[in-house]
């Protein structure tokens, strides 16, 4: 109360405004800062991986994916989620500049044989990349 009626005295009006713009910018940082956000964590979460990629620019390591890992990648699914597991391979200098990918989809509970057939795959795009290779 007592800063409004020392605005109000002074003489010059850019005191005065410089006075009341002080008073603004102390009040809003001050009261800018009252309240507080609080994060909850919830403990029942869940989490799910829903696609796992391999993307590769050369034949060897698509010869050295260890399918026993995709296995942990896809633990903690219910049994009934929707996965995809895609292999992808740019070959930028072969000759005919390959690049090819290929999709196995299904649920968490087929996955033993969604490895199976994604092997199948991978050996058949290993194969057609080798062909497409530089000599």
């Amino acid at each position: 109360m007592v800063c409004i009626f020392v605005v109000l005295s002074l003489k010059t009006n850019t005191m005065r405004k410089l006075l009341i713009l002080l008073l603004c910018s102390c009040s809003m940082f001050m009261f800018g800062q009252v309240e507080k956000t609080s994060i909850h964590y919830d403990e029942n979460a869940e989490t799910k991986v829903t696609s796992l990629k391999y993307s590769s620019n050369s034949i060897r390591e698509l010869e050295t994916i260890d399918f026993d890992g995709i296995k942990t990648f896809f633990s903690y699914n219910k049994e009934d989620e929707a996965i995809k597991i895609i292999f992808e391979i740019d070959l930028k200098e072969s000759k005919n500049k390959f690049k090819s990918a290929t999709t196995i989809s299904g649920t968490t509970k087929e996955l033993d044989s969604l490895i199976i057939t994604s092997k199948k795959m991978l050996n058949a795009l290993i194969r057609i990349a080798k062909r497409n290779k530089i000599n």
